[in-house]
């Protein structure tokens, strides 16, 4: 009867270190998960910003680069950036 009171304490350290490990892999992911939300409610609103502003017509404040495609030289690609969000259009070269 003496051998099945309880646990050893050899098991509880091993219980307590699987969860202090499994604790901590949550917590690291969780912690990622906040910092990539963030991320994307910074780029979301930069979006809107950015779209707002191209369907206004206020272009001023926003980064605007201009380039030919190689393989098709009648059409330009317009990029306009604001913050960490950028827009890319097609158009026909004027």
């Amino acid at each position: 009867m003496f051998g099945s009171r309880g646990f050893t304490l050899l098991e509880l350290m091993v219980a307590i270190t699987l969860l202090a490990v499994g604790f901590s892999a949550l917590f690291d992911v969780l912690s990622r998960a906040r910092l990539d939300h963030y991320y994307t409610q910074s780029l979301k609103e930069d979006l809107f910003e950015l779209n707002n502003r191209l369907v206004e017509g206020k272009r001023e404040g926003l980064v605007e680069k201009r380039k030919r495609l190689e393989d098709y030289p009648e059409i330009e690609e317009v990029s306009y950036k604001l913050g960490s969000a950028e827009i890319l259009i097609y158009q026909l070269k004027r």
